[in-house]
């Protein structure tokens, strides 16, 4: 098959936007673990034990602003600005005096453990992002039960700028090889929001101490206050997810079915004299017959007698079945692409114009069986194709959607079906001619599953570098 360039560009671009989610990167102190509590009771404590703000504690007011989420080196400047070595010295043994605190109190925040299973589920890549001093955040990770859960722990004194400044997220991004494009972030304080935000990520609050108003000042996407939090739910994200769902037509698209049909059709056309005895030609066959349902197909042959046309059909699919049985292939490559698909989970449906026993015979022969969730058929629809119904029954009953979801189809009926369902359609020219296709306006045509420009495009779907996460923003604001 030849395709312009257009064709072939369009096979990449036209797919990107179902770009999966890549990676979560978190805060730790105040977001993977309430533990400002002990971080401010160590502060209290030993800045009382030097007589700091003439023995009086400090407040937590005191301890958000100068000291949650700074790093140590600004603490230190803030508490002893005109000795920097002695206050480096104290902030040094005020970690040591947390850490003991730690290992006895520490607890992680309320649903970390669901978020932690629904971002291990999708292979999303992650990493701790953090100003804590890495003895401190290597101990709250392991007592978290963590270790083993992140990819990469970033300190910011490893940085050349610590949060505020967007460095230590950017290195977790370089660490992971995941685009910022795809990538999103959970911190607790007003500094940690703004390093998130200026490295390009939308940034999910966490309210767990800091005052809301200052939180917000950061610019966060949105707010929450802990992982249970009701506006916050994991099927809100679903919209930062990865592509959901695959829709197969079958005729033409699973199976090379259409020669037995033109077979079937032209035997038995020929034995009622059709069109003076002459056999038809496969130009006629596209046009009248394929990819249309029974009752148009019907009309052809006996446009005056629609009862005595759909007897002819049954009769015509009955002989196609018996052909079936015996001949039947795969197209070519199906096979790589239906292991392409359930190697990712994704929900799959069977969508078809032909009858109920002829999808599931071509399905079972093809050993397909056990891998389509659904069988949807057209004329179980309130229309069937060229009409969206069929598709859009199929995303009901996936409960998929649209915006995550592309059809495979061989027809110009059933492209536009998909087309009209508001999903992306790759068609694929095994019989029907590409200047017909074409003007069905699929994203793109292939000539069979091996075809290089179709995994080109798949391979888009696991790389970053298309849709923004500007529906993390848009779904779950939506909730607040």
């Amino acid at each position: 098959m030849t395709a312009s360039s257009e064709n072939c560009n369009s096979s990449q671009s036209s797919l990107t936007k179902l770009a999966p989610l890549e990676a979560v990167l978190f805060d730790i102190d105040g977001t993977l673990c309430d533990s400002d509590p002990l971080h401010y009771l160590a502060f209290s404590e030993m800045l009382q034990q030097i007589g700091f703000n003439g023995g009086a504690p400090i407040t937590e007011e005191f301890f958000i602003e100068i000291v949650a989420g700074k790093h140590n080196d600004d603490i230190a400047r803030s508490l002893f600005p005109d000795d920097l070595p002695r206050g480096l010295k104290f902030v040094d043994d005020k970690e040591a005096m947390f850490r003991r605190l730690a290992a006895d109190q520490l607890k992680p925040l309320n649903g970390l453990d669901k978020v932690r299973k629904w971002i291990e589920a999708r292979g999303l890549k992650r990493a701790a992002v953090t100003n804590a001093p890495r003895a401190n955040a290597e101990l709250m990770i392991s007592l978290l039960g963590l270790s083993d859960f992140f990819d990469a722990v970033i300190i910011g004194s490893e940085c050349e700028h610590a949060k505020p400044h967007p460095d230590p997220y950017l290195k977790g991004l370089e660490a992971l090889k995941a685009s910022r494009d795809h990538s999103f972030v959970f911190e607790d304080s007003f500094s940690g929001i703004k390093a998130g935000v200026a490295a390009g990520m939308p940034v999910v609050g966490l309210a767990t101490r800091n005052p809301e108003n200052l939180l917000m000042e950061a610019k966060p996407a949105f707010l929450i206050k802990d992982y249970d939090d009701p506006k916050f739910s994991m099927s809100s994200l679903t919209g930062l997810a990865p592509l959901e769902a695959v829709l197969f037509d079958v005729d033409g698209t699973l199976c090379d079915s259409d020669p037995l049909h033109y077979e079937a059709l032209r035997e038995m056309l020929l034995k009622i004299g059709f069109n003076g005895g002459v056999p038809i030609t496969e130009e006629f066959f596209v046009e009248k017959f394929s990819g249309k349902n029974n009752i148009d197909a019907a009309s052809v042959p006996f446009p005056d007698d629609p009862e005595q046309g759909l007897k002819f059909v049954e009769d015509k699919e009955a002989m196609f079945q018996r052909l079936a049985r015996e001949q039947l292939k795969p197209v070519k490559g199906l096979e790589k692409v239906t292991a392409w698909v359930e190697k990712r989970g994704l929900k799959r449906a069977a969508v078809t114009n032909s009858p109920r026993v002829n999808a599931e015979l071509m399905i079972s022969k093809l050993g397909l069986s056990d891998f389509f969730d659904v069988l949807i058929i057209g004329d179980e629809c309130e229309r069937g194709k060229p009409h969206p119904d069929p598709y859009l029954k199929a995303l009901e009953v996936l409960k998929a959607s649209k915006d995550h979801t592309f059809v495979f189809e061989d027809s110009f009926s059933g492209i536009t079906a998909g087309v009209a369902a508001g999903m992306p359609v790759i068609g694929i020219a095994i019989r029907n001619p590409e200047d017909l296709l074409m003007k069905a306006k699929p994203d793109f045509l292939i000539k069979d599953y091996e075809d290089p420009k179709l995994w080109a495009a798949l391979e888009e779907l696991d790389k970053p570098g298309a849709e923004k996460l500007e529906i993390l923003d848009k779904n779950i604001q939506q909730g607040a």
